[in-house]
């Protein structure tokens, strides 16, 4: 019997093989009742979870596996038949009996285990993730970005649905399966199939494997070994099953990399052949879904970032509490993967109970591009794919880009050509399509993706890696560094000789590595260099196979020289600064594509005429730039020129600048004789002197040109897009003498300004052939402005050519009465087909689109806009006769989608009031209005407005005068408004300065009060800002509103001081409200008490986020919650549970609000208690500012509710006296009770009060429990710390659980953090108290004044930073008993605190010893200014070690005597800056030192050597006169710089030594800073002296290298001449505006009135000096007014601006000249620099190049090497 053979497994004994031959049958039976019953303990394991997690109880761990597996075990028993028949030959008899049996055993398991699940009633610990709901759904169920496609997807397998093969495609790994296995469980939910074959196809595609797969499905045996007989006996199976059409199949094929043919599989490519089926298939290349069939392909795109955040931290069992660098380190990682869903959830389980240095590891392996291995390998398959080598070239090219970087597919068609990736491509157009054609392919294949630009791709963040990592090997031997890899060069040397490509970011560098060579490399790209980056002499000299260079942001990009780089094919000089000799790229001579796009260049050289390869030219937005003659003449190959100038983009210009490049008319001639080979030209003709001319443009394929000038307010598109455009400014007679108009044929979109051009046809070429097209038969985009001739714009027959018309804009055409003009009228039809877009703005005489009858249609019209159109008074025709209208009858517009409509001064309604259908509109489809400036514009909607909201998603409408209402809805002739109006899309309601606007909605007629009013359910944004007179949201209340969807609100009444601001009013029953009103409209000028939400109107908004209130200024209430009686407790939940996603709560300048919440607690919290989640339990974030009426934020009972309260944010609140008061509570036990079993705000992070003159308390205590604590003494405070009652009782503090604390401008607050709060703090990071003038405590009862052995010990452990500023009564800040907890600080800033003795006080009553070693691990920062009292950081012999601290300032601290006075040992410490004397022997914290009182205010700047490093750092100081006082200067020979800024009172930077002058006996002293490198200085308004050499004191820097001086305007000289000869490594000296600034070097041999005893002339060097500055010198007369000649010889930047008092300057040896500068006004002066500007152009390396700013000439010679 063929295929009835059995092979019994060795381990199972052949009894049992027969029984499950034999007993087949009984299995399935015995299978199917066990089933019943596991599906029965599996709903009492479902209703169990959702009972406890409805009631926060925990969950036995195991529930979600167990359920998991029953699906698992569901699944399989869906494809083991219920009977089956005796057909079935042995083999299949045993394999189902094997089967059933062996699920029945996994049955019996799982029951067992359910049996053993230990349910109970435990709460869930606060704070605590839910895993188990988060396991238990599918993952897609709650990426909410995916919804909708697996919504459509869903549809299209539906019965209705006609779509025969449906595709999911997608990057690998983003969830195709996982969304496929979702759909396939609702198909089979919902019994949509009676059969489902899933075939997992994967990269191999073997048709017998499919084959063998689908057979299993089918339970069916394949014979032969045939494709095709196999696919027979498929066919007859599909047919057999199929029951003559009645049984419906659905084939999954999954992860389809090559086509599937159906007919292998037995099953038609065509529908409808005997078998009902669809097939659903994935695969990462949209191309094959497409070569497949599929008809609907949906492409999976990544998670948003919430998505992938919340899916992180499921599968990483992390909770929002948990430890907060461990999230920061977890988002990093999730930022890393991308949105990639196979990334994020390896990564998540990967790390899932890891220590935090593995979660730190792998980020630095994400951010080191180390991907993980299964993504690395999904990504390999994708790439082995890829067939042909131009796209994975091309795929690799893009590696070379930074992460998330639009990548221009220009840049990369232009690197393709050079690296001659593209086969048999001969010009540079046919590469930019062979270009598309690769990008297409790696798009469809998901390896790039689209940007938002056109022109540009993107990669993913995880396929850069992958392409990275593919580019570190051998065969693709790359170094690619955008500043994520440090240290790159080091590993450099290990590539260089196999190297081809090179990437870099040069941020930060000063010189590109020396010594290294790359003798294959093929690309060179290098971006965002600055000046100072330096390129090593011989950097070209060994790159003979380079082929593309590309600088991109380069500040000095340097090029090759010579013949260096011969076989380079493209340069690329992209935002550089190319102000200097560009002659050398003359010399590449194989050069094909020159860009020097967005540069600053002014002369394009010469040379560059001697490419005689170059086939493409891009100077776009080169402002400015002049071209050699001569260039143009010699490019005999040119193909492409761009010379486009957009200011806009332009990198160097701004945005006003309407500079473009010079084009002289040899320049035009010569290009004139190249347009015979160019292809591609983008070009401006912008100056009259060169306007085209009887040119031909017949071989032009690809244009861009302007002339005349940039039309403003034309149509732009993306610079990087190639529709043909010409931009024509210019008159009639010069537009066809030029014969541009020979190019409207070849023209997409075409701008005109041709003020006598009578209409469009006046200007086209005018045809021979009568029956030919238009010539504007291509345009697809055409902009008209200020044509003044124009009457019409159209004629009839040109009208009927433009078929490609989709852009029309036509403003400023003062004359224009139609668009469309026929002479003899009538009923003919004038179409547009593909006009989606219409603007008409500023046509003063328009009378309508076409004035006689003929119909004009529309019919793809989406988007209209119209503005400054005088003649109309509605939009929409109230019937055929209206004349008034702009749209009459005779228009067809039936898909508009957006209505734009502003400045139309006479418009007085869009639609008439009573809107009748009307088959030319279809005004449903709108999608957003927006109105602006129409001031006599009184109803915006019909009557009955639904008709227009069945789609329309966004309403705008500003500054329209007369408008009272939005939507003024009359019922009795509003027909269908009420429940079977459901469908709705507004989202958004936007006014803004509607100054009559009252309300939103107003209902009139009858039955208002009983009909649902449906059409805005789905609003979720409502605005409302400078509306004067808006009182209500809607009126009456009486009204049912149907505002389901509506999170958020923001009301800005801008501070209108009325009377008339509600925005609600009330019933007759109770108070005036703000957001409804039931009463009349005509009673709204009553001015009574106002409350925002009156208790029954708060169910009305349930699903509200965010409610903004400002400028309010009668609002007394925003929520009054009041439960009208005991009844309320039975109610319905949903109607108690007040606005239970209110996520953010802002209220400013509400001056007479005194409650946010007023309720009666007791009664309301009786309800609170019978709900899982109680009202308000969102709200995260409360911002309240300018309120100066209220007294106190909320009630201890109201932040019951507000468990998730995350920011607190309170300031300029004058009457505020407490954050939280149980002031209005009214059971006193109640909210004892309360206090005692509750721990409040246990999520809140970020606390901050600012400007509360009155505050008293923070949190806790309230009025009644510490109403005499105002008047108290320090005695009272003590008793209320030892009751430990209190303390319990009082434990709400605001202050126990923030991470960060801001207290400033609190005059009332005389204790900061309270006592009860003291061991509570366990998450407090940062705290910072500014100017609290009675804060006496930072910490209530941590004074140390006595021992009580109840006191409650400090705590804060995770505290970081601590900053007090401007506290004049504190004398201390911690105790010495705190110091134990500190061990995270980091920061100390103690600033301006009059009274402050100590930082550490020690506690009276307990002697410390030198034995009790006090550590601060952490702390790298002490900072203590301008504390007068100050003796002492801590003053008992505790030994204290810093093993972190790294700076120490001390200013301003007269009394200080010692740091600690035990040992202080900091190994770190790198500098201190303290006030001391000048006999100071000590150099760190273990000083001893006289009250510096007695010692008068001279800083000395003591720095430590660390590391051979040492600086001097000086800001902002008002006591030092003396920088570095004569007894410090010998103990400063490891100082290398020296920073000083805004210190007013210093005068001499080193004090020099003085003598007597009694005699010459006197020997001199040289004091020598070998180190020193940097000095600046910087507004030094006393300064006078550097250094102060004299007869006695000589100073030497021999390695000083940088100087900058500014704004010192008392310094009169900067060195002296006895100084010149040290400073032998000078390299820049940069000196602005000091006004009494008189010489650089003064001679001290000068007596100037005695000029002849000066002695005898000579030399002076500096010879590393490069750059020289000198800028706003009002008083400088030259650079040394002696005799001596000085030699710079590497001087190459020398810049002089506004120094009009200059006369001499000797720069060169042996030559000396006088300098013209603007402000001088001799003859002699001016000739002479004349004489040097003609000097140098007969021989330019004898003169340095000379800048000065007033000599517009002279600007580009920046950086000009001598």
């Amino acid at each position: 019997m063929d295929g009835a053979m059995i092979k019994p497994d060795d381990t199972v004994p052949v009894t049992k093989h027969l029984a499950y031959l034999v007993s087949y049958k009984k299995y399935l039976k015995d299978l199917h009742s066990k089933m019943r019953e596991l599906n029965f303990a599996r709903i009492d394991v479902k209703q169990h979870l959702n009972r406890n997690r409805r009631s926060n109880l925990e969950v036995p761990a195991q529930v979600v596996d167990w359920l998991e597996e029953v699906d698992k075990i569901n699944a399989q028993v869906d494809n083991v038949p219920i009977d089956a028949g005796s057909s079935l030959n042995l083999m299949n008899r045993h394999k189902l009996g094997k089967k059933a049996f062996k699920i029945i055993e996994e049955i019996e398991s799982l029951l067992r285990q359910q049996s053993l699940m230990a349910w109970s009633d435990v709460p869930v610990p606060l704070g605590k993730v839910d895993f188990m709901k988060a396991s238990a759904s599918s993952d897609h169920n709650e990426f909410q970005s995916r919804e909708q496609i697996f919504m459509d997807a869903l549809k299209a397998l539906g019965p209705n649905n006609t779509s025969h093969m449906i595709a999911l495609s997608g990057m690998g790994g983003v969830g195709k399966t996982t969304m496929v296995q979702r759909l396939k469980k609702v198909v089979k939910d919902k019994k949509m199939f009676h059969y489902i074959v899933e075939v997992v196809v994967g990269a191999n595609t073997d048709p017998i494997a499919i084959q063998d797969t689908v057979a299993d499905y089918l339970s069916i045996e394949l014979k032969g070994n045939t494709r095709d007989a196999r696919a027979y006996k498929l066919r007859e199976c599909f047919k057999a099953l199929s029951g003559g059409g009645k049984m419906k199949f659905l084939v999954i094929l999954d992860d389809v990399w090559s086509p599937v043919d159906l007919d292998d599989i037995g099953l038609s490519s065509l529908p409808n052949q005997g078998v009902d089926f669809k097939v659903l298939l994935t695969s990462r290349n949209s191309d094959i879904c497409m070569m497949m069939g599929a008809s609907l392909i949906f492409n999976l795109n990544m998670l948003t970032d919430e998505e992938a955040h919340n899916f992180f931290r499921r599968y990483a069992e992390i909770s929002y509490d948990a430890d907060p660098e461990l999230i920061k380190i977890g988002e990093a990682i999730v930022e890393k993967c991308g949105g990639l869903p196979i990334a994020i959830k390896t990564m998540a389980v990967t790390l899932r109970n890891k220590r935090k240095d593995a979660w730190k590891d792998a980020l630095s392996r994400l951010e080191h591009r180390d991907t993980h291995n299964v993504v690395a390998d999904v990504l390999k398959l994708s790439y082995s794919n890829i067939q042909d080598e131009e796209t994975r070239s091309i795929f690799l090219l893009c590696g070379l880009f930074p992460e998330d970087f639009d990548i221009p597919t220009e840049d990369l068609v232009r690197y393709g050509w050079g690296l001659k990736i593209f086969t048999r491509v001969y010009t540079m157009r046919h590469a930019r399509k062979r270009l598309d054609t690769c990008i297409e392919r790696l798009m469809h294949a998901n390896m790039l993706i689209k940007s938002d630009n056109v022109g540009f791709v993107k990669m993913h963040d995880l396929v850069r890696a992958f392409v990275l990592g593919m580019l570190s090997e051998v065969e693709h031997a790359s170094i690619v560094n955008h500043g994520d890899m440090p240290g790159w060069f080091e590993t450099a040397n290990d590539k260089n000789s196999l190297c081809k490509r090179i990437s870099l970011t040069c941020k930060g560098m000063s010189a590109i590595p020396e010594d290294l060579t790359f003798p294959n490399l093929s690309i060179l790209k290098l971006m965002d260099g600055d000046e100072s980056l330096r390129f090593p002499e011989g950097f070209y000299g060994e790159m003979e196979n380079l082929q593309v260079i590309s600088y991109d942001n380069m500040k000095q990009p340097f090029l090759p020289q010579s013949l260096q780089c011969s076989n380079v094919r493209v340069l690329h000089l992209h935002h550089c600064s190319l102000m200097f000799d560009c002659s050398s790229i003359g010399n590449l001579l194989n050069l094909e594509v020159l860009s020097i796009a967005n540069s600053a260049i002014k002369l394009l050289p010469s040379t560059i005429g001697d490419l005689k390869k170059l086939r493409l030219l891009d100077l776009t937005n080169c402002v400015g730039l002049c071209i050699a003659n001569g260039v143009f003449r010699n490019l005999v190959k040119l193909e492409e020129l761009y010379m486009r100038v957009d200011d806009r983009d332009s990198f160097f210009v701004k945005a006003d600048d309407s500079k473009t490049i010079s084009f002289m008319d040899d320049n035009y001639n010569e290009m004139e004789e190249r347009l015979e080979n160019i292809s591609v030209l983008e070009f401006e003709f912008f100056q009259n002197s060169a306007q085209p001319k009887n040119i031909s443009f017949d071989n032009l394929e690809q244009f861009k040109i302007s002339v005349g000038r940039s039309l403003k307010g034309a149509f732009r598109k993306s610079k990087q897009s190639f529709e043909n455009t010409l931009q024509l400014v210019t008159n009639k007679r010069e537009l066809l003498g030029s014969r541009m108009n020979e190019l409207f044929e070849k023209t997409e979109m075409l701008c005109l300004s041709v003020d006598d051009m009578n209409d469009l046809g006046d200007i086209e070429v005018k045809s021979v052939h009568p029956s030919r097209f238009s010539s504007f038969y291509n345009v697809r985009v055409l902009v008209i402005s200020e044509c003044v001739g124009l009457r019409y714009l159209f004629t009839l027959a040109v009208a009927k050519d433009l078929k490609n018309l989709e852009h029309l804009e036509v403003y400023s055409c003062d004359n224009m009465e139609e668009l469309i003009h026929s002479e003899n009228g009538g009923e003919e039809t004038i179409t547009f087909p593909k006009l989606k877009f219409l603007s008409l703005i500023c046509l003063p005489n328009l009378l309508g689109l076409c004035c006689n009858a003929n119909i004009i249609e529309l019919p793809q019209l989406l988007e209209l806009g119209l503005a400054t159109i005088p003649n109309f008074t509605s939009i929409y025709p109230k019937n055929e006769l209206a004349t008034s209208c702009l749209l009459r009858e005779s228009v067809v517009i039936p898909k508009l989608e957006k209505l734009h409509i502003r400045h139309m001064e006479n418009l007085k309604e869009i639609w008439p009031c009573e809107l009748s259908t009307n088959e030319n509109f279809n005004e449903s489809l709108l999608k957003a209005i927006e109105v602006t400036d129409c001031d006599k514009l009184v109803d915006l909607f019909p009557c009955n407005p639904l008709p227009l909201l069945d789609n329309l998603q966004e309403l705008q409408v500003r500054r329209c005068g007369s408008i009272e209402v939005l939507f003024n809805i009359n019922l009795d002739s509003a027909g269908g408004i009420g429940e079977g109006s459901s469908k709705s899309s507004l989202r958004s309601i936007e006014v803004n300065q509607l100054g009559k606007l009252r309300e939103l909605w107003r209902i009139k007629g009858a039955n208002s009060s009983g009909l649902l009013i449906g059409g805005f359910q789905a609003v979720e944004y409502i605005e409302i800002t400078k509306c004067k007179s808006f009182r209500n949201v809607f009126t009456p209340t009486t009204t049912n509103f149907d505002l389901r969807a509506l999170k958020e609100i923001w009301i800005n009444n801008n501070g209108e001081n009325r009377c008339n601001n509600n925005l609600m009013e009330s019933s007759q029953q109770e108070q005036e409200i703000i957001v409804i009103s039931n009463e009349d409209t005509s009673k709204v000028g009553d001015c009574i008490p106002n409350v925002v939400f009156p208790s029954y109107l708060v169910h009305s908004f349930p699903n509200l986020h965010q409610l903004k209130l400002w400028n309010f200024n009668e609002v007394e209430v925003v929520f009054e919650i009041e439960p009208r009686s005991r009844e309320l407790v039975t109610t319905h939940d949903n109607q108690q549970q007040l606005l239970p996603y209110l996520k953010e709560l802002d209220i400013r300048h509400m001056d007479n609000m005194n409650h946010v919440w007023k309720c009666n607690w007791n009664k309301f919290l009786i309800l609170q208690e019978q709900k899982s989640k109680p009202s308000f339990h969102n709200l995260t974030t409360i911002h309240i500012s300018s309120c100066t009426n209220i007294k106190y934020l909320f009630s201890p009972l109201m932040a019951k509710l507000l468990s998730n309260l995350k920011n607190v944010n309170i300031a300029i609140c004058d009457a505020i006296e407490e954050v939280v008061s149980n002031r209005d509570d009214e059971d006193e036990e109640d909210t004892r009770s309360i206090h005692k079993s509750t721990a409040f705000f246990p999520y809140l992070d970020f606390l901050t009060l600012a400007c509360l003159s009155n505050l008293k308390y923070i949190g806790g205590g309230g009025a009644k429990h510490r109403s005499n604590e105002s008047s108290s003494n320090n005695t009272t405070t003590r008793t209320v710390i030892s009751d430990e009652s209190k303390v319990d009782g009082v434990s709400w503090s605001l202050c126990q659980y923030p991470r960060v604390i801001s207290i400033v401008e609190c005059d009332s607050l005389s204790t900061v953090i309270p006592s009860y709060a003291l061991r509570h703090m366990q998450k407090l990071e940062a705290l910072k108290i500014e100017s609290c003038k009675s804060v006496k405590e930072v910490f209530e009862g941590n004074s140390g004044t006595q021992r009580l052995s109840n006191v409650i010990m400090l705590q804060l452990p995770k505290l970081k930073k601590l900053e007090i500023k401007d506290c004049d009564l504190v004398e201390h800040i911690f105790t010495f008993s705190a110091l134990g907890s500190l061990i995270q600080l980091e920061e100390l800033m103690i600033e301006d605190c009059k009274e402050m003795e100590v930082i550490i006080k020690e506690e009276h009553g307990e002697k410390t010893t030198a034995s009790n070693v006090v550590v601060f691990p952490r702390l790298k920062s002490i900072k203590l200014v301008n504390l007068p009292y100050l003796q002492g950081f801590f003053l008992g012999m505790n030994e204290f070690k810093w093993p972190s601290l790294d700076n120490v300032a001390i200013r301003d601290c007269p009394e200080m005597t010692v740091f600690t006075r035990g040992r202080s040992m900091a190994p770190q410490l790198k500098s201190i800056q303290r006030s001391l004397g000048k006999d100071i022997d000590e150099c760190d914290l273990n000083f001893h030192q006289t009250p510096l009182r007695s010692l008068g205010n001279t800083l000395e700047v003591i720095p430590l050597p660390v590391h051979d490093e040492n600086r001097i750092h000086l800001e902002n100081d008002v006591s030092t006169k003396k920088i570095i006082p004569w007894s410090a200067l010998q103990k400063l020979q490891m100082l290398k710089e020296i920073h000083v800024w805004s210190c007013n009172v210093v005068e001499e930077v080193f004090e020099a030594l003085e003598g007597t002058n009694s005699g010459s006996g006197e020997s001199q002293t040289v004091v020598n800073l070998p180190n020193l490198t940097k000095v600046e200085l910087v507004f030094l308004k006393n300064l006078r002296y550097i250094w102060k050499s004299n007869q006695w004191t000589i100073f030497e820097f021999p390695n000083l290298k940088r100087v900058s001086i500014s704004h010192c305007h008392l310094l009169e000289h900067l060195f002296t001449s006895s100084m010149i000869g040290s400073l032998l490594q000078l390299q820049e000296l940069h000196i602005s505006c000091c006004n009494n600034m008189q010489v650089v070097v003064k001679d001290e041999n000068v007596v100037e009135k005695e000029e002849k005893s000066l002695r005898k002339m000579n030399e002076i060097m500096l010879p590393h000096l490069k750059s020289l500055i000198l800028d706003e010198l009002p008083s400088l007369r030259g650079f040394c007014l002696g005799k001596k000649d000085f030699c710079l010889p590497l001087l190459d930047t020398l810049r002089i601006e506004r120094c009009g008092a200059i006369t001499d300057f000797r720069f060169i040896k042996g030559y000396s000249a006088t300098l013209e500068l603007k402000e001088t006004e001799s003859r002699e002066t001016t000739n002479s620099f004349i004489k040097i500007k003609q000097d140098y152009k007969r021989n330019p390396k004898e003169i340095p190049y000379i800048i000065d700013h007033d000599d517009a000439n002279w600007e580009y010679c920046v950086g000009l090497q001598v």
